[in-house]
């Protein structure tokens, strides 16, 4: 039998338990909403960092990372085999291009269209080094004959 105080700290550690209830109050769109759950139900909260550089959009109060982060990360490590990519942007420059599109509609989503935009740019940028590790790592989603 698990020890108490361990179930409550792994409890603590993962937030996929208020993740639906948060959605239902930010009510963002349909792949905003799914594409967060799917990063929650695979358990990468743990893997993600949250909003790179943006610790002020986390959520403090309740100890966990912005589920836009969560769900980008996600985004990244699944790669090209991302559930959610549309069949014509199965590549590395258009799956990455639609993981970023789809984090700036996220913050858009959650009320920081002003950052979503910069942070897009920033992200188009600069990230295809985080792509890159991803892919470096054979996550899921990395093309094998690229290697």
């Amino acid at each position: 039998m698990m020890d108490p105080e361990i179930k409550l700290k792994a409890y603590e550690d993962d937030h996929a338990h208020l993740i639906s209830e948060l959605l239902g109050k930010v009510k963002p769109r349909k792949i905003v909403r799914e594409v967060i759950e799917a990063a929650y139900a695979a358990g990468y909260e743990r893997q993600s960092d949250g909003i790179t550089l943006m610790p002020e959009l986390a959520f403090a109060s309740l100890k966990m990372k912005h589920p836009a982060g969560v769900g980008h990360d996600w985004l990244y490590y699944m790669g090209i085999e991302n559930p959610f990519l549309p069949a014509t942007q199965r590549n590395d420059v258009a799956a990455r291009r639609w993981a970023d599109d789809w984090f700036c509609s996220a913050l858009i989503d959650f009320g920081h269209p002003i950052r979503a935009r910069i942070w897009w740019l920033g992200l188009r940028l600069g990230a295809w080094y985080g792509w890159r590790c991803h892919r470096l790592k054979n996550h899921p989603g990395t093309d094998k004959r690229q290697k």
